[in-house]
């Protein structure tokens, strides 16, 4: 296990900066947010105690948004398109990427990405146009790491 190490003055810890993200495979520059999660829903289990004695192992579920600048969402929509037919039909994954010096790097993927909705909100004013859209992701995996002690695997 490594220790962390803080600095008595001028440290610096992980921020916007530090994030790369990949759309199925291209790097993006330009975007404005990334935001995704995971949740687990249990329930309890109990018995004739009014405390539980247990709790299943439950569901996760995903959800994943990001919003990119206008031209880097047309130059992503171009790519899924060039896969087949139907831009939102196509499956993609997300990685991303957190390194700061003095750190060890960070890398999450969000696998089984479909564009599931996008917003163009436009108004007056100094902000670049951007477009947002959901991922709705099969899974998300942090920092290489599977939360499923029994993850799903393929059988080839």
């Amino acid at each position: 296990m490594t220790v962390l190490q803080y600095p008595r003055i001028n440290g610096s810890k992980h921020s916007y900066v530090s994030i790369e993200m990949k759309l199925a495979g291209q790097i993006f520059i330009g975007f404005k947010s990334l935001n995704y999660k995971r949740t687990r829903e249990r329930s309890m289990v109990y018995g004739t105690n009014t405390d539980p004695i247990a709790k299943t192992k439950g569901t996760n579920s995903y959800d994943a948004d990001c919003e990119i600048y206008l031209a880097e969402f047309n130059q992503f929509q171009k790519q899924l398109q060039a896969l087949g037919t139907g831009y939102g039909d196509q499956f993609f994954t997300v990685d991303v990427t957190y390194s700061t010096n003095g750190f060890d790097m960070i890398h999450d993927q969000i696998l089984g990405c479909t564009l599931d909705s996008t917003e163009a909100s436009n108004s007056q004013g100094n902000d670049a146009l951007t477009r947002k859209f959901t991922l709705k992701p099969i899974k998300i995996i942090f920092n290489e790491i599977d939360d499923n002690d029994s993850p799903l695997v393929g059988t080839g």
